[in-house]
Formats: C-alpha cells, sequence, structure tokens
C-alpha cells in the first residue's frame, strides 16, 4: 500500500494543501495551521521540500513505476526540473513532525552568555552527530541521516523575490503593497 495510507482520509486539505500529508496528522491547535497557512501565502506555493535518495544495487527506482510520485511531481507549486533520484515532499508537517529536544538556557548577563555561546558551538557538531536518526522519509532512504534539511527546508517561507529567481514581488491576498 502507500506509505502513511490512512482509510477513509486524505491529502489535499484546506490547511497543507499537500499531495501526500493529511490535515488530520496536524496538531489542532490554531497556531500550526496558521503557521502552515502563512507560510504557503508568503512563499506563493506549497514548501518545496527535497531529500537525496539513497542509492545503492537494491534502490532500483524506475522514474514510471506507481510510486514515481515519491520521486517527482507536477504542479503548479513545483515547476523546478525534477531530478528522478530525490525524495519530494510538500508539507511542513514533514519537518515539523520530526520530534526534537530544545533546551533554553538563561545567563545572568552577556558576558554569560557569550560563554555558553561559545561552548555550546563547540557541542552541537557531536549533538548533531549523536541524533543522526532521520534516515527514512515517505519510506524511503534519504541520502542524509539528519534532519536539520528537511526541517529547514520545511519552514523556508522566502519568496521568488528573496531566493532571486524573480524582480516581481508578490502580494498576498488582501495586502495593500508588495512583501
Amino acid at each position: 500500500g502507500e506509505f502513511c495510507a490512512t482509510p477513509g482520509l486524505k491529502a489535499g486539505g484546506p490547511v497543507a494543501n499537500s499531495y501526500f500529508f493529511i490535515d488530520e496528522m496536524i496538531n489542532p491547535h490554531p497556531r500550526f495551521a496558521t503557521l502552515t497557512r502563512n507560510i504557503r501565502k508568503r512563499r506563493g506555493k506549497k514548501v518545496d521540500i527535497r531529500l537525496p535518495l539513497f542509492k545503492d544495487k537494491n534502490t532500483g527506482v524506475d522514474p514510471e513505476s506507481r510510486s514515481s510520485a515519491a520521486f517527482s511531481v507536477r504542479s503548479p507549486d513545483n515547476t523546478r526540473e525534477e531530478k528522478a533520484h530525490e525524495i519530494y515532499m510538500d508539507a511542513m508537517g514533514f519537518g515539523m513532525g520530526c520530534c526534537c529536544l530544545q533546551v533554553t538556557f538563561q545567563a545572568r548577563d552577556l558576558n554569560e552568555s557569550r560563554i555558553l555561546y561559545d561552548q555550546l558551538a563547540m557541542l552541537c557538531p557531536i549533538f548533531l552527530a549523536l541524533t543522526a536518526a532521520a534516515p527514512v522519509f515517505k519510506g524511503l532512504l534519504a541520502d542524509t541521516d539528519v534532519r536539520w534539511q528537511v526541517i529547514a527546508q520545511s519552514v523556508d517561507c522566502r519568496t521568488p523575490v528573496n531566493l532571486g529567481v524573480s524582480d516581481t514581488p508578490l502580494t498576498m491576498p488582501g495586502a495593500e503593497r508588495p512583501q
């Protein structure tokens, strides 16, 4: 069957507007649906998450197969030239659904904050390596083992102008001036 297929529930809901991710998987607190909608509105399209597919002798990807939608999807939101060997995801939930631990520190003053920052800067690569536990997305083995790339791409709200691919700013519905 299809990965994450849920009987009676279909992808393409009004919040994520995803080909793969059902809205019922989004936390019911209003801030999550609002954040998802706002990123899509600001970008003018859905998020475009792409991860390299792990390739070995057992991968056997046929871009014309029934599961080819896992690798490439043509839509008004996705007009990039497709690569058959990447995992395509189109909803914020793919990244923000990755579990994370956030730790907040309070320092006495700016000097102590700088010391904490400098110490953590040395430890962060070690923490990243220790938490390398995200090699599978949409049931496919990715050629990466950390979730940072998918998290970063899932909340990328840059407009085409911000990305340098257009000179014409987008005007959001109801806005008086372009972004």
